[in-house]
């Protein structure tokens, strides 16, 4: 005996509690780094996961090497990655995605989304490593830290803001009909922003500007959670700390994994002295998404290996 309906255990089953198979997602950014990890691992499990993405050729790459990796839909639990070619910074570009995706989903019998996961985002460029090192506060430093901020561009800015703040907020907005059709008592359909640890360093990551636009992410997860609770739509919040991605490295993928050679930190900086693990990042992905964590909402997961309790502590 191990069904709930006979007394045993078997609604404690990690099978039962993380179970995501006929969920159907949207992931943005969805073809590398963070947002495949969380793509492959749901379609992996049994959901119908839509992947977002400006580039053509990576979105068919992420799907064509998911095909070869798991060619058997059993295997997958009838998992599958599409992918849907859309700009997160343009309100035509997203409606057409959602016509798209909301026409397929009629082709197949189904009805609305279930999860939506904003994960696009930049990075901009790797400036100074501020507080690796003891600050001197001497006039030289000064200037060398007011210079490297200024030489920022209002451009650079502008990119960095418009992808992680105006392009999730569209993309939140975007979806919000199609996840009001799939939302029920049983599972009520769900946002799930991907901000990161650096919301809240207190010195910046990447560059300040990076640092701002994800409290603004972070804090867009609280303001729809609220907004929408009582329409049974939930919003929850990732903050992931050091993985290897587009955003972190420039160096080439390895497409089974997505995993890169980070340019910049090796991790050891982190209290756990590496950076985080595909797998990781998928476990977060799959409780979130999974029947299991219906009762969360407005909920703040940082998965960074400790690294926020350090930062901008010194040794």
């Amino acid at each position: 005996m191990t069904s709930q309906s006979t007394g045993g255990l078997g609604h404690f089953s990690a099978t039962s509690l993380f179970d995501v198979r006929g969920l159907t997602a949207v992931v943005t950014g969805g073809s590398s780094g963070l947002g495949l990890y969380a793509a492959q691992a749901l379609a992996a499990n049994g959901a119908l996961v839509y992947i977002l993405g400006r580039r053509s050729d990576r979105l068919s790459s992420a799907v064509d090497t998911f095909h070869t990796l798991l060619p058997d839909p059993n295997q997958r639990h009838s998992g599958d990655l599409i992918a849907i070619q859309a700009d997160i910074t343009s309100k035509a570009s997203l409606s057409d995605a959602r016509e798209r995706i909301s026409t397929d989903l009629d082709a197949r019998g189904r009805r609305g989304i279930n999860v939506l996961i904003c994960n696009a985002g930049i990075g901009g460029r790797f400036l100074r490593s501020y507080g690796s090192e003891s600050s001197t506060g001497d006039k030289e430093e000064f200037e060398e830290i007011v210079d490297e901020l200024w030489s920022f561009s209002e451009s650079e800015c502008d990119d960095i803001l418009r992808t992680n703040v105006t392009g999730n907020y569209l993309t939140a907005l975007a979806f919000l009909p199609l996840l009001k059709k799939g939302t029920s008592e049983e599972y009520n359909s769900q946002t799930i922003l991907i901000s990161s640890n650096a919301a809240w360093a207190k010195l910046p990551i990447l560059n300040p500007v990076y640092n701002i636009s994800k409290t603004a992410v972070s804090q867009l997860g609280q303001i729809l959670s609220t907004m929408f609770a009582t329409h049974m739509l939930r919003t929850n919040i990732i903050e992931p700390g050091l993985y290897p991605s587009d955003l972190t490295s420039t160096e080439p993928t390895d497409q089974q994994t997505g995993h890169k050679t980070l340019s910049h930190t090796n991790g050891a900086d982190i209290p756990v002295g590496r950076c985080g693990e595909p797998r990781e990042h998928a476990a977060a992905v799959l409780y979130l998404a999974s029947r299991a964590s219906n009762f969360a909402n407005g909920a703040t997961m940082r998965i960074d290996g400790g690294a926020l309790q350090r930062i901008p502590a010194s040794d």
